[in-house]
């Protein structure tokens, strides 16, 4: 489509694109504040989406603290190191194992065949051409593989011929010595002529691989004996390496790993803390309402700094006393703070404030701090030294309970918490979406959309405007034009 012609005060003098840049300025008034509330309208889902996201890395955090596997992490300490060494690597059964080393295992050795070569060097041409072959049982089937080597081979392609010949026989070269290894510990033969035509890979008539049978070892586990294949084996949740034989027995002993509880509890605090830190000073940022979203015209207008600043203004805000992050955050609080109910609960370890875990110290700006934990490391470690169930009881308690306040009181609280935060997500997706989803069905999506379609029209709306104006610009410069010319035909006739 070709486009109109725009005749710009050709004849009036007049900077007419000027003009009909300034009105549509004023025309283009209601689309502006169409796009000011788009932005409002993503900046806002923007935040809740921030805001989602710092609650699942919370619920991440804790979602370990929910199984007592958590809590029953244990480490094996051995009195003797050199005679025996142990690590945890499930759940001993026991607290102390007597452990005498009787006999060390042996290892087997894997049949290998030894050639030493006239030449160290792998790529160099070998002369020499003859065919040997290498004989083996492979399931049961004796199997012949045949290799010719020419003149130019070298070592290096002699061995990439044993390697693909699939016979289950590896090569390999080192320091001028070709070795074929059985890849399954079962014998083979190597047969090479006997007139002297393999001496450059040191191959003289037949050589058998078998390799060598390993020695089981004994160990006295508790009075028990058990025969071993290796040094290094498995029991009851133990890694456990023999490296000597022991004249007398070596104790291990095993313990719940406090560290690593400690380590998870004070994790979790540490990112609760960080989360309602964030979400509180979300929803108490103020509002400064005389302050909108720049236009870039605006922007451009503007030194960065001040343009900065004044879109920092336009978002402060957003979510003030927001209800779905309020409510939220009372659920949170009210979820760590509730005591554990239910069969099996120690009165006196069915609070977080029991196990060293509570609110600020006492003082004038105690209240400032908005449901933030404390932990009382020396108190938090005791609890966990000698009331360990207790403490998993505390975070793990699960409850199948019908009746949902039931089931609630008798949760424990990282389970109470984790469901909370899913609550609240859920509810943040609904209002604003997610960044992993291609369709956003959301609340502010929706609006979102919207506004754009409404953007779009009057997109179109201007551009007619627009053509008007332009038009009607045309039609005044063609008259003023057409005034121009018949003013200097009667000029010339009165002049004649």
């Amino acid at each position: 489509m070709v486009g109109q012609i725009r005749f710009g005060g050709m004849a009036s003098g007049l900077d007419t694109e000027k003009i009909v840049k300034e009105l549509m300025k004023a025309e283009r008034m209601p689309v502006d504040r169409l796009h000011r509330q788009k932005q409002l309208q993503e900046w806002k889902r923007d935040a809740y989406r921030e805001m989602n996201t710092l609650m699942l890395e919370l619920q991440q955090t804790i979602d370990s603290l929910r199984f007592s596997g958590s809590f029953n992490k244990k480490i094996a300490t051995s009195e003797n190191s050199n005679v025996v060494s142990a690590t945890a690597t499930g759940k001993p059964g026991l607290s102390t194992y007597s452990i005498e080393v009787l006999q060390l295992a042996e290892p087997s050795t894997p049949p290998v065949a030894e050639f030493t070569t006239s030449t160290t060097d792998s790529t160099a041409a070998l002369g020499a051409s003859f065919t040997f072959t290498i004989d083996k049982t492979i399931d049961g089937t004796p199997t012949t593989a045949s290799i010719t080597v020419e003149a130019t081979d070298s070592i290096d392609s002699v061995i990439k011929k044993v390697n693909d010949a699939n016979i289950g026989v590896k090569a390999s070269f080192l320091n001028g010595k070709l070795v074929f290894s059985s890849t399954d510990s079962t014998a083979f033969t190597v047969n090479a002529p006997t007139d002297g035509s393999g001496a450059a890979l040191g191959m003289n008539g037949s050589v058998t691989a078998t390799g060598t049978a390993g020695t089981p070892g004994k160990v006295k586990i508790n009075g028990v004996e058990h025969e071993i294949t290796s040094n290094t084996f498995t029991y009851d949740g133990m890694e456990l390496t023999v490296k000597q034989v022991s004249a007398t027995p070596v104790v291990v002993s095993t313990k719940t790993d406090e560290d690593a509880v400690f380590d998870q509890i004070k994790s979790f605090v540490d990112k609760y803390n960080e989360v309602i830190e964030k979400i509180n000073a979300k929803i108490s940022e103020p509002r400064y309402r005389g302050y909108e979203p720049l236009t870039d015209e605006e922007r451009e207008a503007l030194p960065e700094k001040t343009a900065d600043k004044l879109e920092g203004m336009a978002k402060s805000g957003l979510l003030l006393r927001d209800s779905i992050l309020t409510t939220g955050l009372h659920n949170m609080r009210f979820a760590i703070s509730t005591p554990l109910q239910g069969a099996g609960v120690d009165t006196a370890f069915d609070t977080l404030s029991e196990i060293g875990i509570g609110g600020p110290p006492t003082g004038k700006y105690a209240y400032q701090e908005n449901g933030k934990l404390y932990i009382d490391e020396d108190k938090l470690r005791q609890a966990i030294s000698e009331n360990g169930d207790a403490v998993a009881k505390l975070f793990t308690n699960y409850s199948n309970n019908a009746d949902p306040a039931t089931k609630y009181k008798e949760s424990g609280i990282a389970e109470r918490l984790y469901d909370e935060l899913k609550k609240t997500m859920d509810e943040v997706t609904k209002k604003a979406g997610s960044s992993t989803t291609l369709f956003d069905d959301s609340v502010l999506g929706k609006s979102i959309q919207n506004i754009d379609d409404e953007i779009d029209r009057w997109e179109d709306r201007l551009q007619t405007i627009e053509d008007r104006y332009w038009k009607q610009f045309t039609a005044m410069e063609k008259a003023i034009a057409q005034y121009n010319s018949q003013g200097s035909w009667f000029a010339q006739m009165l002049a004649q």
